[in-house]
């Protein structure tokens, strides 16, 4: 976990807390983000940068509102993109930056239930409680109409930075660092990409270690990329009779880690 979330303290009165995972159960858990930023209540400034699909709503309203009481000064930078739970986390930063190629996205919260009628109606109270409660997180921050908002989360939103910054989620853009691309990493979260997220070029793959570092680039942790080069490895040397299989089984892979098409295929426009 500590590849994907960490804080830091750099210099005396400032620490860096990078979020570049889920929130909640199988990423960043409230409990443990809490429990660490505690240890610094003595720090005056806080750099928040956020490259997150989101997660659970709860664990990220517990997030929201510990930087929110923090008496630090919270600077908040999307890297890649700060979605679903990582938006309203965002939040709660004083001063809220992105790049030119980086992504907003909000959307419904949603759960998954089971039970009798009454009970999923019980499920559906709650989650419209919840709903409202991220509403009003945006809707202080940025002062937009609660109809608006409301259909913005109900379409599933991508703002880029332009949109951010007119709708009031963010203060100021930064150059384009290559990050739409990273959109990709997490495509299993949503329902639909920005579909300015540009795939990652592979006219520059020579060798397999430019193979590793393309994934590596398109948002794939290190662990993931090396497996999916290994599996390259084997199935192009394992069978070099038959490299339009071979191609096809390594892409069919590429495919399901969610890969943009320009890698799983060369020849994609």
């Amino acid at each position: 976990m500590k590849n994907w979330y960490t804080i830091q303290n750099k210099i005396d009165g400032i620490i860096d807390i990078s979020l570049h995972d889920e929130i909640g159960l199988w990423g960043v858990s409230a409990r443990d983000f809490i429990a660490e930023l505690r240890g610094y209540s003595g720090i005056k400034v806080i750099n928040l940068s956020i490259h997150s699909p989101g997660g659970s709503v709860l664990d990220g309203l517990a997030m929201y509102n510990a930087l929110r009481d923090h008496p630090a000064k919270v600077y908040g930078h999307v890297e890649g993109i700060a979605a679903s739970a990582a938006s309203f986390v965002l939040m709660a930063a004083d001063v809220i930056s992105m790049p030119e190629d980086a992504f907003i996205m909000i959307h419904n919260a949603w759960v998954m239930a089971m039970g009798d009628s009454d009970e999923l109606r019980d499920v559906a109270d709650v989650l419209d409680k919840m709903q409202g409660t991220v509403m009003d997180i945006y809707e202080r921050r940025t002062g937009m109409d609660r109809d608006e908002l409301a259909a913005m989360m109900k379409a599933e939103t991508w703002m880029n930075s332009a949109d951010a910054l007119e709708l009031g989620f963010i203060d100021t853009i930064t150059d384009a660092v290559k990050a739409a691309a990273k959109a990709h990493a997490f495509a299993k979260y949503f329902k639909t990409l920005p579909a300015d997220a540009e795939p990652v070029g592979v006219e520059h793959i020579e060798s397999v270690t430019d193979f590793e570092k393309c994934l590596r680039d398109a948002g794939l942790s290190r662990g993931l990329a090396q497996a999916l080069t290994s599996r390259a490895k084997d199935v192009f040397l394992g069978d070099p009779g038959k490299p339009d299989d071979a191609l096809a089984q390594v892409s069919a892979a590429l495919d399901k880690a969610k890969i943009p098409a320009q890698i799983s295929d060369p020849d994609a426009g």
